[in-house]
């Protein structure tokens, strides 16, 4: 039995890893999909306070608290920062980390500090536009590549706006994530978007990384379910 602990990005929640988990589940493996505070079922408790430190504590909480160890920690998205600093608090419990077309951390840089000038601009604007300057609209979500407009709409639909602090709080790395024995990236090859090529091509030339694809929109857990729980489950073993 191997333990996921699957993290969504931004906008997210928990609930956008039910049909992987399910899968997972179904596999014998045991499974936790936490939501990030301020997102999801968690919206209401957004602050103005609620930075990229919270949501680390966030998952931090889950490992101590259920007392996890030989954790196979996937981040998508934004949580490719959220999952990489909680590994590098704590690498012996973590067996593997997973990238899923998702951020690679430079330690003192902000998820904003990775994505282009226009990009932050358009973040910073409607936060402060729509979001009471701290919460930004979930209108800027990446292309879902979810074909029937109903189950489209009804994802966007569940989105919540993200905690702007989050976004602007740069992350401090000792390092010791890079202990983590198993790190592996996987790239959404339909619309690349941001920076996940060079990542992808990043991890492809380190020996001790592998790199993977995945033919998915930036949301497989949605939109390719059984690829995503097939691949996850192949590189954890």
């Amino acid at each position: 039995m191997t333990t996921f602990l699957l993290v969504h990005g931004t906008w997210g929640g928990g609930w956008q890893w039910r049909q992987v988990a399910e899968q997972l589940r179904a596999k014998g493996h045991q499974v936790f999909t936490p939501t990030l505070t301020g997102l999801g079922e968690r919206e209401h408790l957004v602050t103005r306070e609620t930075n990229l430190d919270i949501h680390v504590r966030d998952v931090a909480a889950v490992i101590s608290w259920e007392k996890l160890n030989d954790v196979v920690l996937v981040g998508t998205s934004y949580a490719g920062l959220v999952v990489s600093a909680v590994a590098d608090q704590m690498p012996q419990r973590v067996a593997a980390l997973i990238y899923l077309n998702a951020a690679l951390p430079a330690n003192d840089k902000s998820m904003l500090d990775t994505v282009s000038s226009d990009r932050r601009s358009a973040v910073q604007n409607l936060a402060d536009a729509e979001g009471d300057g701290y919460r930004v609209p979930a209108s800027l979500v990446l292309d879902t590549g979810i074909e029937d407009e109903g189950a489209r709409q009804d994802f966007l639909g569940r989105m919540s706006p993200h905690p702007l602090p989050s976004l602007l709080q740069p992350i401090h790395l000792t390092g010791r994530y890079l202990d983590v024995r198993r790190k592996a990236y996987v790239l959404a090859t339909k619309k690349v978007s941001h920076h996940f090529r060079d990542y992808y091509d990043w991890a492809k030339r380190q020996a001790d990384w592998t790199a993977h694809e995945i033919a998915s929109y930036h949301y497989p857990m949605i939109t390719a379910p059984d690829l995503t729980a097939e691949l996850l489950m192949a590189i954890a073993e």
